[in-house]
């Protein structure tokens, strides 16, 4: 009989329904229950180590994956071995195509990040020889050069890959920039 009136009772309330609404005391007690923690508690230091457990649980997944990825093998020039690869699943047509593929990719970024550190430099400097001469001139140019600084490393970054791929091994960027043959991109 009792739980029929509570059923009434609760069928009423929207959203609700063959629930038992917990006692006065439990709300409260629920509701209060952080001033019984401790400061490690109110600062959340449980969610951050246990964030920071599976950030590291993600990065060695990352590893050893990059890892796996990297053993294609290598032939006596230090090239890729396309035979081990063909191995693993990947023809040497469709490795030499996906190649081509990247070698294309790294090309279009790297000019395409070149473009826009240059434009970005040509910006800072309009804005510099533009903009009057006070204390907020020396701010504005902390402002866009590292936006410049970084396009042109990504540029160059995309620039090496292309390279290493060109030259079928991985390469140093010493390397790279002391080669005889052209270093830009194609």
């Amino acid at each position: 009989m009792r739980s029929q009136l509570e059923h009434q009772h609760w069928s009423k309330v929207p959203g609700v329904k063959g629930q038992q609404r917990p006692s006065l005391f439990r709300r409260m007690s629920r509701d209060l229950g952080w001033l019984s923690a401790g400061p490690a508690d109110w600062a959340g230091l449980r969610g951050i180590s246990r964030s920071a457990s599976l950030i590291g649980e993600l990065a060695a997944t990352m590893r050893s994956a990059s890892r796996r990825e990297r053993d294609v093998g290598a032939n006596r020039e230090g090239g890729p071995d396309l035979n081990a690869a063909s191995c693993d699943g990947l023809s040497a047509v469709e490795l030499e195509r996906y190649w081509k593929v990247q070698r294309r990719q790294t090309a279009l970024t790297a000019y395409g990040t070149f473009a826009l550190g240059c434009l970005f430099l040509l910006a800072w400097v309009y804005e510099a020889l533009s903009s009057p001469w006070i204390a907020a001139r020396l701010v504005l140019a902390l402002k866009i050069l590292p936006f410049c600084a970084l396009f042109f490393l990504l540029a160059f970054y995309h620039a090496l890959l292309n390279f290493q791929i060109r030259v079928g091994r991985l390469a140093s960027w010493r390397e790279y920039l002391l080669c005889s043959e052209p270093i830009w991109p194609r």
